[in-house]
């Protein structure tokens, strides 16, 4: 990434830590800049737009010259939606709370162990989530080879997994519904977070507002919330 831009988008990391997460793992395929605002492109499952932006007038200026390079818009505020919507039809729009956890805050470690899990089980969890809309196999398997990931097996059967989206948020926790509520998820959950503290790298998670129960677990963590943000496709 261009050392500038770089540099701009560190002086607010936490607003900006989809951004940085996301470059972290994938190369800028191209770049746009108007006034202090930014719009990146990239590519993982789809060629995503990421922007970085605090002025209605800039964003505006930028995606009427750019709007017709993708379709996708990635981790965007609620602000910018209408501007985004002025250049094409919504497909979807998936919408998401942000929950970021501080360095400082303390973390038990799991007691289940806790294993990498193999690109080999992509299908597998591709066909046991409940956003199949918004994902794919080959973007599984693209994570699960890219970064970390957290798996539980009981009598050689992968029941509860975690592991990180593109921009490195923590996501994709699942249990297998015949073995909730034995503590798979929790430790998961930490485990991830242990690793990404060696990692030493941010530790957030996206959550739709209705998954009370992934909410009601990072909030007894010690996750805070810092926004909302949407990830849009257009027609």
């Amino acid at each position: 990434m261009d050392n500038t831009i770089l540099s701009s988008l560190k002086t607010n990391p936490n607003k900006n830590v989809s951004v940085l997460g996301f470059f972290s793992n994938y190369p800028v395929k191209e770049f746009y800049i108007e006034g202090n605002s930014v719009l990146i492109l990239g590519k993982s499952d789809h060629l995503w737009a990421h922007i970085s932006s605090s002025s209605e007038v800039e964003l505006s200026s930028l995606l009427a010259r750019n709007y017709m390079k993708t379709k996708y818009y990635f981790s965007v505020e609620d602000w910018m939606i209408p501007i985004i919507l002025s250049h094409g039809a919504v497909d979807w729009i998936m919408t998401t709370n942000r929950f970021i956890l501080e360095k400082s805050i303390f973390i038990d470690l799991p007691k289940f162990n806790i294993v990498k899990i193999d690109k080999s089980y992509a299908q597998f969890i591709y066909d046991n989530s409940d956003y199949k809309d918004y994902i794919s196999v080959e973007y599984i398997k693209d994570r699960l080879c890219k970064d970390i990931s957290a798996g539980i097996f009981v009598n050689n059967i992968l029941v509860a997994w975690g592991f990180t989206h593109d921009d490195g948020a923590l996501g994709f926790l699942h249990v297998l519904e015949d073995y909730r509520n034995k503590g798979y998820g929790l430790d998961i959950l930490l485990g991830l977070i242990q690793m990404k503290k060696k990692e030493k790298k941010p530790i957030f998670g996206n959550i739709v507002p209705d998954n009370f129960a992934s909410t009601n677990l990072v909030t007894k963590l010690g996750f805070k919330i810092d926004c909302k943000t949407s990830w849009i496709k257009l027609k």
